[in-house]
């Protein structure tokens, strides 16, 4: 929800009395809304948050009253000393309160700290960068050094597509450049039971095109072989490689795969190790939702390594200001509201859920 913006929501609003004329005098035509996330990850691209609004989005934000809030952390949990000790700068961080403690502790986990065996072990992972620019560059030199002839695979157009469908869905590269022998990510839910989800990570073994196709066009199928695979084996002797096919998104067809992803894009994706470049100065929740994909320090490669003083206006800043205004809002609405919509237990938390009140979620990390 961190990501819905002052337009989005009044679009969402106007396409649902689109929908339900007949409750055109009640907003969002008196269906029901339920909004789930953390305020404190990354807020709308080329927007403005709707509690900062002064458009029909304030008013619109102001009609979830209901509040619950889950507050165990499941990606890092863990007793220990260290991962508690993880943890609390991870809120210290979301908070824009990190301390200089912090940053030592971080920085412990930079390129230039950790062992040359580690390093190694960490180019293998996902990179995760500030910007597309970076991305493109370390693709290019990560696919030069493998040494092997480079496929690019541009999206295909699908025809027939309506006004509403059209335009490049996130997951979808439109420029994809793939080789054999490169590390990828598989960024859609193909076959969950068998653990190929959006995040789980391969190694690409060969490029399959149809008879008469050729590079710029999407292959018929890429062959994976990925870390984690539980399914049917495709081959007896290589139960793990998988073919994965082009998907129909936004209007386009292209192979789910990525090399590396910006911080953005990632938002969402748990990874057991990453090596993470911020860029040289902070924006708002960047820094702590790249290094809380992880599940623990041990995890995380920073690189390059960054100063204590992109922190010192953190605190100020007017996205963050307003932020924590707002979370201060809506812990009160929750605390005057608690002795009748506290859940008792999971399954009472599901049942809630299920009925038909407006209910506003946040939650740092939760599972439901």
């Amino acid at each position: 929800m961190s990501f819905i913006g002052e337009r989005l929501l009044e679009n969402i609003d106007a396409h649902l009395l689109q929908a339900f004329p007949s409750n055109a005098n009640e907003n969002f035509a008196g269906i029901s809304m339920i909004l789930v996330g953390d305020l404190g990850q990354l807020p709308p691209v080329n927007d403005t948050p709707p509690y900062n609004s002064r458009r029909r989005a304030e008013l619109l934000w102001e009609q979830f009253t209901t509040i619950i809030t889950l507050d165990h952390i499941y990606r890092q949990e863990g007793q220990g000393s260290d991962q508690e000790r993880f943890r609390q700068l991870l809120m210290n961080i979301r908070d824009a309160k990190p301390t200089l403690d912090d940053w030592i502790l971080l920085m412990t986990r930079s390129s230039m700290t950790i062992d040359t065996t580690t390093n190694q072990e960490f180019d293998s992972c996902v990179h995760l960068f500030s910007t597309n620019d970076n991305v493109h560059n370390h693709n290019k030199k990560k696919l030069q050094s493998l040494k092997n002839p480079v496929a690019r695979s541009i999206a295909s157009k699908v025809q027939n597509v309506t006004a509403n469908q059209s335009g490049m869905d996130d997951e979808l590269d439109v420029d994809l450049l793939l080789s054999k022998n490169a590390r990828v990510m598989l960024t859609s839910n193909l076959w969950i039971e068998a653990g190929l989800v959006n995040g789980v990570l391969g190694n690409i073994r060969k490029i399959v095109y149809k008879l008469g196709s050729a590079p710029p066009q999407p292959p018929a199928y890429v062959l994976v072989e990925f870390d984690n695979y539980s399914g049917l084996p495709f081959n007896d002797r290589h139960p793990s490689s998988i073919p994965v096919l082009a998907i129909e998104r936004g209007g386009s067809s292209q192979i789910p795969l990525r090399l590396a992803l910006t911080i953005h894009k990632s938002q969402g994706l748990t990874l057991q190790k990453a090596t993470i470049d911020i860029g040289p100065t902070e924006r708002t929740s960047l820094t702590f939702v790249a290094i809380s994909h992880v599940k623990s320090l041990q995890g995380l490669r920073i690189m390059p390594p960054f100063s204590d003083d992109r922190y010192e206006k953190l605190n100020k800043g007017k996205q963050v200001v307003g932020r924590k205004r707002e979370e201060e809002r809506l812990q009160s609405i929750q605390n005057n509201s608690r002795a009748s919509h506290k859940p008792k237990d999971v399954d009472t938390t599901f049942t809630f859920i299920s009925t038909n009140c407006k209910m506003y979620c946040t939650g740092y990390y939760c599972k439901i």
